[in-house]
């Protein structure tokens, strides 16, 4: 999507893909609890509700992930850092902040607004993979899919695999499709330490090594995402998460623990 640096209109058509970015409304601003050495270097904080806002309102988000810069925002669970993952620069900055293990250890996921974009990344979607496509997403499960050659390396694993997910989060789902690519998805803080759950959390790690962040309050914490490995043919679970097993197991009966 080519961008201009003088954004003026953006509008949303019904049934079309189309977008166009319009002049950002107001930010909304609310007291921050940070020391004072903190004042000095704060991204910018966009205040919203992450379940009802609209295109609109996020707008100025979309605007900073199209220029290159880093956006954290909330997810289902946790707060995340969310880059274009197309845009190599803003990826090698991602590496940069999570630290030295998760460069080497922990691809980031890629999150998606919806199911057919999964082929963009993926270069095949496995017939095993659909029950739990239908079943589980939008919501905290993450697939391990065979990825496409070109995609970055902090995106793909040891075995050429990259992790999809449809987010669960209005918001997420809808910068998605007014960028029109998919986000990175790491969590919002440094390699071992825990993942933050609040925009202040995110603030006092990473100051402005981010560029925004967008506060919605805080997430609901709790387990990660389920993730399972569908590239291998039978799928197996590598890391349990809050799905039962029992309705995992209904949805892909060959599944593996």
């Amino acid at each position: 999507m080519a961008l201009s640096r003088n954004i003026n209109a953006y509008s949303h058509e019904q049934g079309s893909s189309y977008f166009w970015i319009s002049p950002w409304p107001p930010r909304k601003k609310r007291p921050r609890a940070l020391s004072a050495r903190m004042e000095a270097s704060l991204p910018e904080r966009l205040v919203i509700d992450p379940r009802t806002a609209t295109f609109d309102d996020l707008a100025p988000a979309a605007r900073v992930l199209l220029e290159g810069g880093l956006v954290a925002g909330p997810t289902d669970t946790f707060y995340a850092i969310m880059a274009l993952v197309d845009n190599h620069e803003a990826l090698n900055t991602v590496m940069r902040l999570k630290g030295e293990e998760e460069r080497q250890n922990k691809p980031s996921l890629i999150l998606l607004d919806q199911e057919p974009r999964v082929r963009c990344y993926a270069r095949e979607v496995p017939e095993e993979a659909e029950g739990l496509m239908e079943s589980f997403w939008p919501g905290p499960l993450t697939l391990l899919f065979l990825a496409h050659t070109g995609l970055h390396q902090c995106l793909v694993g040891p075995a050429r695999t990259v992790g999809l997910r449809v987010e669960g989060m209005p918001s997420v789902r809808k910068l998605v499709r007014m960028v029109d690519r998919g986000l990175t998805g790491t969590s919002a803080n440094r390699s071992g330490g825990e993942p933050a759950t609040t925009a202040d959390q995110v603030i006092e790690v990473f100051g402005d090594d981010l560029a925004m962040v967008i506060d919605g309050g805080p997430t609901a914490g709790g387990s990660p995402s389920t993730i399972i490995d569908v590239s291998l043919g039978v799928p197996r679970v590598l890391r349990d998460g809050g799905l039962p097993m029992s309705s995992l197991k209904q949805a892909c009966p060959i599944l593996r623990f």
